[in-house]
């Protein structure tokens, strides 16, 4: 019996023992000299652990998403991590890398623009994807 419950004992310990492991998303950006009408443009990039915030963040078009930005962070704090940059049209962009962690609800860009529409996706929670920053909205690829 007592070799019973060491052996549990160690299967519990080792599995503390190993963490889980965040994994990377690589985002390449491109942005046209045209983009946004020819004006600079705010993206950022929302890593989220809230499963109800997750949900909000689908069907929020990026005017609302900068609008309530604030807000959203300090009323989720931790478990709203936002990376934000801006741009301007033509601008060359080296590859960004996001360490993503192991316990994510989503992770969502937002593209801020001066035209109408929803200029929001979500991303995959690892791997590599591309943003094209057109005249009038993005396009989002995953690659390879």
């Amino acid at each position: 019996m007592a070799g019973c419950k060491s052996v549990k004992g160690v299967k519990g310990a080792v599995g503390r023992a190993i963490p889980f492991r965040s994994s990377e998303l690589s985002i390449k950006v491109d942005i046209a000299a045209e983009a946004n009408h020819n004006s600079p443009i705010a993206l950022d990039v929302a890593l989220i652990k809230d499963k109800d915030l997750m949900k909000s963040a689908l069907a929020m078009p990026a005017q609302d998403w900068f609008g309530k930005k604030k807000d959203l962070r300090r009323r989720f704090g931790k478990r709203l991590q936002v990376t934000s940059w801006e741009w301007v049209p033509g601008q060359t962009i080296s590859p960004i890398v996001i360490d993503v962690p192991w316990k994510l609800s989503g992770v969502m860009v937002f593209a801020n623009y001066s035209s109408p529409g929803s200029h929001s996706a979500p991303l995959p929670l690892g791997g590599k994807v591309s943003i094209s920053l057109k005249q009038d909205d993005f396009t989002l690829e995953n690659d390879k």
